[in-house]
């Protein structure tokens, strides 16, 4: 009788034992998963405040330009003709011929349905990192910035 409880004992010890190293090891792979997760987190933060900061420069830089050139136009303005009233600089587009029109909408109505359909720019950007190019000659070919670049082949490999 003893033997058998001492078996019944030594069988439930076990199956304990082995719940509590299921346990333990589902607990494990849990916080590996939750820093991975973490990581990926502080990754893609760090890459969107990066491709944000270019994304500033670059409209820093525009803003600046488009200032000059507002300055230089009305440079240009007041040395040329002195107005007693100022009046902005309007541009109207050329007539064109109905028949004219017409038919440039239809020879560009025909090029549209002979092109091929375009290829997404982050399919682009995995294909010519697949042919050995790097982040920033794709960038430059692609006439995007390097952080897109890289920011959309990360996207790509998860």
């Amino acid at each position: 009788m003893t033997t058998l409880l001492l078996t019944v004992s030594f069988l439930l010890h076990t199956v304990s034992l082995f719940a509590l190293i299921l346990l333990f090891q589902r607990q494990n792979n849990m916080k590996q998963t939750e820093q991975k997760m973490r990581r990926t987190a502080a990754e893609t933060e760090e890459m969107m405040m990066a491709f944000l900061l270019e994304l500033k420069e670059e409209n820093e830089e525009l803003i600046k330009q488009l200032a000059n050139l507002r300055q230089l136009k009305n440079e240009k303005s007041t040395t040329e003709q002195p107005a007693v009233f100022e009046k902005e600089d309007i541009i109207l587009p050329s007539t064109v011929s109905r028949s004219a029109a017409a038919k440039a909408y239809g020879n560009a109505k025909k090029s549209l349905k002979k092109e091929k359909v375009e290829i997404p720019l982050a399919e682009q950007m995995v294909n010519m990192q697949q042919q050995g190019m790097g982040e920033e000659e794709i960038a430059r070919k692609l006439q995007v910035g390097v952080t897109e670049v890289k920011l959309a082949l990360k996207f790509s490999r998860n």
